[in-house]
């Protein structure tokens, strides 16, 4: 502070920090104001996430129980929560656990339906299982071409593997088998000691 401050007295001091707060005083208050609601909106918006999301994980435990108790009866419920809840990782995982009755049933037309529906999931990683499911499904059905053009479509790293040996395993249905022993070479660089014996198996039934 300069010498001029420290000599003045208190009185004087007061009414130059009344005079700066008129001045003053309204631009901070409001940013006070300000930072307080956005801090609270904030909270408000966390709290209400948790809420929704607490809400959506109880009504599918509910709606997942009753349906694996007898699937074609509670099939509606499953349908309803799945439009009541597209935006939620939730339904994805209600279309998975569809896709799973089906493919149980032999019903891989429906499995692929499902599967279908979840690839509108934003979430990458349940993208990626979403699209490769339907890849296992394709190679099912025998469709051949859109089992490969799906999994091309698989570029995460960790799914290398697993994509390789159901590349290598649709080309051998294809007829394939030069293809199909390059996708099990692959897939063999990326695998554990156990993984590169099934691979084995694999390629010395080509």
């Amino acid at each position: 502070m300069s010498n001029e401050y420290l000599n003045k007295t208190e009185e004087q001091q007061f009414e130059d920090a009344k005079n700066w707060f008129k001045e003053n005083g309204t631009p901070i208050l409001v940013a006070i104001i300000l930072v307080c609601a956005a801090s609270l909106g904030w909270n408000f918006w966390k709290n209400h996430q948790l809420e929704t999301a607490q809400k959506t994980s109880a009504s599918y435990q509910r709606v997942m129980e009753s349906y694996l108790q007898n699937p074609n009866k509670n099939q509606p419920l499953v349908e309803k929560f799945i439009a009541d809840n597209q935006d939620s990782s939730y339904a994805t995982f209600a279309q998975f656990e569809q896709a799973k009755q089906a493919v149980e049933k032999g019903d891989f037309f429906a499995a692929k339906v499902a599967l279908q529906s979840a690839l509108t999931q934003s979430d990458s990683t349940l993208k990626t299982l979403a699209r490769f499911r339907l890849a296992q499904v394709d190679y099912q059905l025998k469709s051949y071409d859109e089992a490969l053009a799906g999994l091309t479509q698989i570029q995460d790293k960790a799914w290398e593997l697993r994509k390789q040996i159901l590349i290598g395993d649709i080309l051998v249905a294809k007829g394939d088998k030069p293809a199909a022993k390059m996708a099990y070479e692959q897939a063999r660089l990326n695998a554990a000691p156990q993984e590169q014996t099934l691979i084995d198996v694999r390629l010395n039934n080509l």
